[in-house]
């Protein structure tokens, strides 16, 4: 029902949800923040062939999604790679609906 509400919701009740979520999360301290480094154009583009692999996530990938996701976090950190793959993540788990 949550998810019902939210995906028709405007995006300015979202945005809200989303920042009140966070910082929730932030006091419980279950969020770990870390400055990410910027990347040099040939490490974004080594975190991109990881990620280009995977245009779905399916039961069988699902495990290798996974593990490279951690491997462009620890090596990369948060960059539009690793972004893609949690987008995928998120949208196979019905996380999110993208139309």
């Amino acid at each position: 029902m949550i998810k019902l509400l939210l995906k028709y919701a405007p995006d300015s009740v979202v945005d809200a949800v989303n920042s009140i979520s966070l910082a929730e999360l932030d006091n419980r301290g279950l969020i770990v923040w870390a400055d990410a480094r910027p990347l040099e154009p040939q490490a974004e583009n080594s975190a991109f062939n990881l990620a280009s692999r995977f245009t779905e996530v399916t039961p069988d990938n699902l495990l290798e999604v996974f593990m490279t996701i951690a491997q462009i976090y620890t090596n990369y950190g948060d960059c539009l790679a690793l972004k893609y793959l949690m987008e995928l993540s998120s949208e196979y788990f019905e996380l999110i609906g993208i139309e």
